[in-house]
């Protein structure tokens, strides 16, 4: 299926300064300002080029030619050029990485190296995302406007992240830095056609709006999105009311408050996601009637991290949270002559599935000396699910104790 862009990006924003002061890097004296220059090209003689850094698969972030993971990142300015409104999209165009659509839920699920989705780990800052079965869903339900870049690792890493980490790691990283004394809102438009199917902000093709807002002062910073994502189907083949594609309508909110010092980073995030597939059934002609169902998707992620240097040669490193999701099936049958839509009666036609996953990460990193040094930690995860369709409430624990020496 092709898609043409109907509207170009459109984005607007500002920014409000209370105070403003010259950033500086640690242990660097500023350079004297050039008053031959215009201020737009100044730029101070201290600034230099940081090598490029990786948290996945390390006990600390270290640069990509010292780790021993082949680890590659897409970057935050590779995502914009990619005007890209969805994470599949970016992912699609890396090598190894594939798609597979499941066209009666409307989902998709990923492979990497040739293995399914089950054999590949989903992390967003370091922390799974809760999936309801193997294929791996939440791909699609994180707000690609709050990533800041994304590290892949290929090959088997079960002995860090378990057995479902066999062909390797996504690690989405989400962005956090904000100016101190700064204001920034920002609103972004995106309209698509399917093909060529499009109605402007309609029902037809694909409308994408984002609003976002940031603040930092103080140690203290506060930022919020919310980004809707409304596809309305696409017809292709298909006849009567069916569609190739399925229409899909997705809410995306997230909140984060935070606070950083030269000892301590601390910061809690809820994400949530309310998401709606629709599958338009066939109309029956001997009675009109036509069965389309809702696959209606709710996720609440809660997550809190914090960073605490003790002294020199001591750190803590912790990470928590808890996942609340649903998937509810509701099934409706509809009057194509007069419009009148009832809720269907047949057994099993309507259905609802809770999940939920609460996961605890603690490590301690004591520097021994300039080549020696410990970092001890545990791990937990605490899974559980229920529903119509599942038998009793069954629950998966993990529990995990580290003592690595590097």
């Amino acid at each position: 299926m092709k898609r043409h862009l109907v509207v170009i990006l459109m984005f607007w924003g500002f920014h409000l300064n209370a105070q403003e002061k010259p950033a500086l890097i640690s242990g660097m004296p500023s350079a004297p300002a050039d008053k031959s220059l215009p201020d737009s090209v100044k730029q101070p003689a201290s600034l230099h080029k940081l090598n490029e850094v990786i948290v996945t698969g390390q006990y600390e972030a270290r640069s990509v030619r010292s780790s021993v993971y082949s680890v590659r990142t897409i970057s935050s300015e590779q995502i914009r050029l990619r005007s890209a409104t969805s994470l599949l999209q970016v992912l699609n165009t890396e090598p190894g990485i594939r798609f597979t659509n499941d066209l009666t839920l409307g989902t998709s699920d990923i492979s990497l190296m040739g293995m399914s989705g089950k054999g590949v780990k989903i992390l967003l800052d370091g922390v799974p995302l809760l999936d309801r079965s193997e294929t791996r869903e939440s791909l699609g339900q994180v707000d690609i406007n709050t990533i800041d870049r994304i590290e892949i690792v290929e090959g088997p890493m079960s002995v860090s992240y378990g057995t479902d980490a066999l062909a390797g790691v996504i690690n989405i990283i989400t962005k956090k830095s904000t100016v101190p004394g700064q204001l920034s809102v920002t609103a972004k438009f995106q309209e698509e056609s399917a093909g060529k199917e499009y109605s402007g902000f309609g029902l037809k093709g694909s409308h994408n709006q984002n609003f976002g807002i940031n603040y930092g002062r103080k140690g203290w910073s506060l930022s919020g999105s919310v980004s809707r994502n409304d596809f309305g189907g696409w017809k292709g083949q298909a006849s009567d009311r069916e569609l190739d594609w399925n229409p899909k309508d997705q809410w995306l909110a997230t909140g984060r408050i935070g606070y950083s010092s030269s000892k301590l980073n601390v910061w809690y995030r809820l994400s949530a996601t309310d998401e709606t597939i629709s599958l338009f059934g066939r109309t029956n002609p001997n009675n009109s009637i036509a069965t389309d169902k809702d696959f209606i998707s709710r996720r609440f992620f809660h997550q809190v991290q914090a960073e605490w240097l003790l002294n020199h040669k001591l750190s803590f490193s912790g990470a928590a949270s808890y996942t609340d999701y649903s998937r509810r099936t509701e099934t409706t049958n509809l009057n194509v002559l007069n419009g009148d839509r009832r809720l269907s009666l047949e057994e099993g036609s309507q259905d609802k599935s809770l999940f939920n996953h609460t996961f605890f990460r603690g490590t301690l990193q004591y520097q021994q000396s300039e080549k020696i040094s410990f970092q001890p930690g545990f791990e937990v995860n605490l899974n559980g699910s229920s529903g119509d369709r599942i038998l009793g409430s069954p629950e998966i624990n993990d529990y995990a104790f580290l003592f690595p020496l590097n």
